[in-house]
């Protein structure tokens, strides 16, 4: 008996391209009809992880043509076999995608992709919720100093949060140095 469910990940990159995109989803299908394609070793269903969804370079046209393929796909079920120019439909097949915000190589994606998804988006706190989210944390982990110490607490958290904000406005990401994309994990390091 197969396992009853198969999952996959794919890694965008600037470098992606549709043919590639469709090489990886194709080779964890098997052909079971003329042109019908289910999951490899499996009796119900493939679910794909995309990351970095909105990383693939646009072209000429201000396209993304792995995310059009996609889309493609979304939309009609199917893509074309690239030699035979055939219809190949991709049955029983989810797709579950992360992405960052634009910026640092990152781009917009079309709306006509991103309304075939249920969104949810993560935001950062605001300076006032960081304040009182480290506040707490100082407020437990300073119970076992003394006075002197416990003062600082105020002034430690907010002389974090402004160089986490100093960090943020002046290293910016660019596509060579994408590592200065900062988050909330960055600043509990230093907590």
């Amino acid at each position: 008996m197969g396992q009853l469910e198969l999952s996959f990940t794919i890694n965008f990159s600037a470098g992606t391209s549709s043919n590639r995109t469709q090489e990886v989803i194709e080779s964890n299908f098997d052909r079971r009809a003329k042109n019908k394609f289910k999951p490899k070793n499996t009796k119900l269903k493939a679910v794909c992880f995309i990351d970095d969804l909105n990383m693939p370079k646009k072209d000429t046209y201000g396209s993304q043509p792995p995310l059009e393929l996609l889309r493609q796909w979304f939309d009609s079920g199917f893509w074309y076999d690239r030699q035979k120019v055939v219809k190949n439909y991709m049955c029983d097949f989810q797709m579950l995608c992360a992405m960052g915000k634009p910026g640092g190589g990152r781009a917009h994606i079309s709306p006509r992709l991103t309304s075939k998804f249920h969104l949810i988006n993560f935001t950062n706190p605001s300076e006032k919720q960081m304040k009182k989210i480290y506040d707490t944390i100082f407020t437990i982990k300073f119970t076992q100093f003394g006075d002197d110490v416990k003062v600082l607490q105020d002034t430690l958290a907010l002389a974090t949060i402004n160089i986490f904000n100093s960090c943020m406005s002046d290293f910016l990401p660019t596509p060579k140095k994408t590592h200065y994309i900062y988050n909330m994990r960055d600043i509990s390091k230093v907590f």
